[in-house]
């Protein structure tokens, strides 16, 4: 549940996001939310989110071993962007690792957080690492849109409106603050304990307009950026296929990890045959997820996993495969003719 329920106003509305209650929206006019991520700077109430922590002196050897990407880089100023897969190979949750001096913060979706916990302790072992369920006691923010960097510099100087993705700031003993690592759309996110987080919201919204879960879903699919559990399917999808890699959420210097054999072969081998895309319907009517992808002659090509309208036109997300989707140029949903192209940040042949 939202940290910030009996905060915000009465007169919004709510919707559940994977179990989880979340702000639909706070404008009348939805376009008000979608102009201020497209053009200005939002805030969003990310609060519901799953938060697991880590101490112990093992806590960084421990994850080393079953995290996609490298944790030594996670530090007081970097965060990193991560997955956990199968032994397979295939895709079980990911999440930001946020650095907290003796703690470290991982943030997740809301659902599927005592199965990441049991995970986590089937592999502790012997590690000197502690785990704790922190949802709930912290809130998460997200503050997106191309001016969020400009304006968090303003409201704390400390922070480098320029820095790279995953760079991140201490601005008090409890509130911390970084570029999300996967991609500039994604924006800034903030993190404070749940008693801190109404007086941080009222601080935002002066300079920034609320955005729900309607908007901030519009964004995301706008930019094609895919959500764990949703379009990377859990015991199903390899990260690579939806690009994790260019994510930043995959490195292929770090030690060994479990499911690292497949990753490491697939991009070696050059071997992935199916890719994240984005698929554009004519209309607005409903489209039940996750909904096929075929061919003339019914074959499947993938299956959209995240739809939203976008001025007018379905926007849908969808791992298909790539041989399909260059052969034939006359794909449908549910009947409907669509349009297939690759994310503007890949470069996929």
């Amino acid at each position: 549940m939202s940290s910030l329920r009996r905060h915000l106003p009465s007169t919004i509305s709510w919707i559940d996001d994977r179990g989880s209650p979340a702000p639909e929206r706070f404008a009348a006019d939805l376009d008000t939310e979608r102009s201020a991520l497209q053009h200005g700077v939002a805030l969003v109430d990310l609060s519901h989110g799953g938060i697991v922590t880590l101490s112990g002196v093992d806590r960084g050897s421990f994850l080393g071993g079953l995290i996609t990407n490298q944790i030594k880089d996670v530090s007081a100023s970097r965060s990193i962007y991560t997955a956990m897969l199968t032994p397979q190979g295939r895709f079980l949750w990911d999440f930001t690792i946020v650095d907290a001096g003796d703690r470290l913060h991982l943030l997740t979706e809301p659902d599927r957080v005592p199965q990441l916990m049991e995970r986590l302790a089937m592999y502790r072992l012997r590690a000197k690492v502690e785990l704790v369920l922190d949802t709930g006691n912290f809130g998460l923010l997200a503050v997106a849109g191309p001016q969020a960097g400009a304006v968090l510099a303003g409201l704390f100087p400390v922070v480098d409106a320029a820095a790279p993705l995953g760079s991140a700031w201490t601005l008090s003993e409890s509130l911390r603050v970084w570029r999300d690592p996967r991609h500039d759309a994604h924006g800034w996110r903030l993190l404070a304990p749940a008693a801190a987080l109404p007086a941080l919201w009222d601080q935002l919204t002066a300079v920034a307009t609320p955005a729900g879960l309607l908007a901030w879903e519009g964004h995301r699919i706008r930019h094609a950026l895919p959500r764990g559990g949703v379009d990377l399917v859990p015991d199903e999808t390899l990260p690579l296929e939806a690009g994790l890699k260019e994510l930043n959420g995959v490195s292929f210097t770090k030690g060994c990890y479990v499911g690292q054999e497949t990753t490491a072969r697939t991009h070696g081998r050059g071997t992935i045959k199916k890719r994240l895309h984005q698929v554009l319907l004519p209309g607005g009517g409903a489209i039940v997820l996750p909904a096929p992808v075929v061919t003339p002659k019914g074959k499947e090509v993938g299956v959209m996993t995240s739809h939203a309208f976008l001025e007018n036109i379905g926007v849908a997300l969808a791992i298909l495969r790539r041989s399909d989707v260059l052969e034939h140029a006359d794909l449908t949903v549910v009947g409907v003719p669509v349009t297939v192209r690759l994310p503007a940040w890949v470069d996929w042949e």
